[in-house]
């Protein structure tokens, strides 16, 4: 009988899913807005190596903030005036 050495690729995959969903609970538990979530993608995309897969986010992202009319925490405006204590202190 063989015996299994080391993880299957699926067995390192589900964990490196798992340690992705700890991060978001951690990010969500934290009490964020929806628009506080918006920055983290958007921030977050810039971290990508895939240049494509970053403009791929960053239009998109794009286009939710377009859609973004009737908020307090502004993502629309970059003036750092109207969003001053507004953002996570990072």
């Amino acid at each position: 009988m063989s015996e299994k050495i080391g993880k299957t690729q699926e067995e390192i995959d589900a964990g490196l899913i798992f340690e992705c969903r700890q991060i978001v609970k951690n990010i969500v538990k934290i009490g964020i807005s929806e628009q506080q979530k918006i920055k983290i993608i958007e921030l977050l995309s810039l971290e990508l190596e895939s240049r494509d897969a970053m403009n791929l986010v960053l239009s998109t992202v794009k286009e939710i903030k377009k859609m973004d009319h009737n908020v307090k925490f502004s993502l629309t405006i970059d003036d750092k005036e109207y969003n001053k204590n507004k953002l996570l202190d990072v």
